[in-house]
């Protein structure tokens, strides 16, 4: 339930609605106290006669007036006071019952005023109903100077109200709030209630045209109160920070160019007080130089013209030492647009400037520096191209070689021992000889089959055949099965049924890649076995070689990481400079059980036609091959 007042000047009735809780909260300006208690009077009267309790916290004077007035409107307040419906207490005593130290106790406040609120209702009334207060605390607080306070019960009541069901009536004298400086407390006070109610003043306006100019006035006067107040704010601020200021000499001057004003930082940087430089001219600051050239009066010249300027340069101190000041300044017009005077905000750039000249220098030093170590990497680079076109060369050279040996030793070599054999066979089986005769013949004949199957294993490693007939894919298990036979290292290959005949160039690195990390398992690895994987990943065919033995030095994986070549074997360089060649790399990495893997990417380069040929070989007895 809202409670309502009425105005009998106006003939309207204002309702009072909560301001955002349960309760209506609305304040009364008023010029005459005869004013303000008629409208009290009809606030709690109405409430009476409705069958609600009342609160009424005044002063003395005006509770006795309070309560005439109720019985000249035939409510009878002994009588509802009596019933418990009408609490009416003294708002100085109830005000000094919360106040501690002069300040209010929030929690001592909602008791003592729930208390109030909570014995009126007790008293009876209508279900549902709510209290009608009327409190003059705030007013009394408004008017000893305690403004904070009064602002503070305020925002009390509007909390109490969130817990209680009640309709509250404040009210001020008008006089209160003549003085400007007033504005912004009695904006805040206004915007802490649900409704604010005009002085009679308003209310004795005879026709709703001069209310209404009355509101339209008030409202401009309201507006000029808040900008004066705003802008007298922000200019104590401005003042308060230009003042405080002591990194940045800040300072006006007048249409002349002399000084009007004197901040601390402008006493810091410059070496004058305030009572030693106002009204002097600004060119006091600058070196002689700049005195004859008149750079003072032309940066004032050139900040009338296009509104700021803005210089480096020297500047000189009370004491007569320089120091390189960056320099603004603006030029300061009225609204009509006339020139009034200057800003001027100056910094002390000595350090930052000796920093810029002393960064400069390095820079240089530093450019000629990197110029030369750029020039040191292209000419490093080129012989690094050089080497690797060298190295290239080389292994090409070295595998054309070992393919024309290999060639060589199973055509002329191989074919002279395999006659060599037949010879010696058909001799023997012509002849008649001794036992010993019979007995050498044979030995001849094996040295003979044996030295054949050495010439044809050697020929075969130099450039094997079958690698170049049936791919990696058939290369691989034979050279494993010889491999192991000579080594006794037992060897597993794991491979994919799809795994595509790759390029000749990268199937022969590859194979040489892993004969060099065979051999260096069977040397270094003391190892029982050597697994060999061959797959296609992401582009690139993969070789991993891994043992179970004892694993990398941990110079060598140092010296591999860190490029440092003179760390590695000759067959470990020999293998990276192999898959460099092809756009690959090489990996050396900690095997599964404690052993090592060595692990060559290379881009893979598959054949678009893979030759058909029909095998003619006949399958090699396991002395045949390595």
């Amino acid at each position: 339930m809202c409670a309502t007042l009425f105005n009998p000047a106006t003939h309207a009735a204002v309702q009072l609605s909560p301001p955002g809780g349960s309760s209506g909260h609305s304040v009364q300006f008023y010029q005459d106290d005869k004013f303000l208690l008629e409208a009290v009077s009809r606030f709690i009267g109405t409430a009476l006669v409705t069958g609600d309790p009342a609160v009424v916290i005044a002063t003395r004077e005006h509770r006795a007036g309070i309560d005439h007035l109720l019985k000249e409107r035939g409510v009878d307040p002994a009588k509802a006071a009596q019933q418990g419906r009408y609490v009416s207490v003294d708002a100085e005593t109830t005000l000094s019952s919360f106040m501690k130290n002069g300040a209010i106790d929030p929690a001592l406040m909602k008791k003592t005023v729930g208390g109030l609120l909570a014995k009126a209702r007790s008293g009876g009334g209508k279900a549902g109903g709510r209290v009608a207060v009327f409190g003059e605390m705030v007013n009394i607080l408004w008017a000893t100077g305690q403004h904070d306070n009064a602002l503070q019960l305020e925002q009390l009541w509007n909390e109490l109200a969130h817990e209680q069901t009640f309709s509250l009536l404040c009210a001020y004298p008008i006089a209160g709030f003549s003085n400007p400086r007033h504005t912004e407390n009695f904006l805040k006070i206004c915007g802490e209630h649900s409704a604010v109610l005009p002085s009679e003043r308003y209310a004795s306006l005879p026709s709703d045209d001069e209310r209404s100019r009355s509101i339209t006035e008030l409202q401009q006067r309201t507006l000029a109160l808040e900008d004066e107040l705003a802008l007298r704010n922000s200019e104590e601020r401005f003042r308060l920070f230009v003042e405080a200021v002591r990194d940045y000499a800040m300072f006006m001057l007048d249409i002349n160019g002399c000084i009007a004003t004197w901040n601390a930082g402008a006493e810091r940087i410059k070496g004058y007080k305030a009572s030693e430089i106002i009204g002097k001219h600004l060119s006091v600051f600058y070196p002689e130089e700049d005195l004859r050239n008149r750079e003072p009066w032309y940066e004032l010249e050139v900040a009338a013209v296009e509104g700021r300027f803005e210089d480096e340069g020297w500047r000189i101190r009370k004491d007569g030492s320089r120091f390189w000041a960056n320099v603004i300044i603006t030029a300061l017009r009225d609204k009509s647009g006339k020139l009034y005077g200057f800003g001027k905000v100056t910094r002390d750039f000595t350090e930052r400037m000796q920093t810029e000249r002393a960064l400069q220098d390095a820079n240089q030093h530093l450019q000629a520096e990197v110029s030369a170590r750029i020039q040191a990497e292209e000419r490093l680079q080129k012989s690094e191209q050089s080497l690797r076109k060298l190295s290239a060369h080389l292994l090409r050279s070295q595998d054309e070689e070992r393919r024309r040996i290999g060639r060589d030793l199973h055509d002329s070599l191989g074919q002279y021992l395999a006659i060599l054999k037949m010879n010696l066979d058909s001799l023997n089986a012509t002849l008649k000889l001794t036992d010993t005769e019979e007995y050498q013949f044979s030995q001849c004949s094996r040295l003979a089959e044996d030295a054949i199957k050495e010439v044809r294993t050697l020929s075969y490693l130099l450039y094997p055949p079958m690698l170049e007939e049936l791919g990696l894919k058939s290369a691989i298990p034979w050279y494993l099965e010889g491999f192991s036979k000579r080594s006794r290292i037992e060897t597993k290959f794991e491979i994919a049924a799809d795994f595509p005949r790759l390029s000749r160039e990268v199937e022969l690195t590859m194979f040489r890649i892993l004969q060099e990390a065979l051999t260096n398992v069977h040397r270094h690895a003391v190892s029982k076995l050597a697994i060999v994987r061959l797959r296609h990943h992401d582009g690139n065919a993969v070789l991993e070689v891994e043992d179970q033995g004892k694993g990398f030095p941990d110079r060598i994986v140092t010296g591999f990481t860190d490029g440092l070549p003179g760390n590695l074997g000759v067959g470990l360089r020999g293998m990276d400079e192999r898959t460099r060649q092809l756009g690959g790399h090489l990996e050396l990495v900690p095997g599964s059980n404690a052993g090592a893997v060595v692990r060559a990417v290379i881009p893979a380069q598959t054949l678009t036609a893979i030759p058909v040929v029909v095998p003619n070989l006949v399958e090699k007895s396991a002395g045949d091959k390595i």
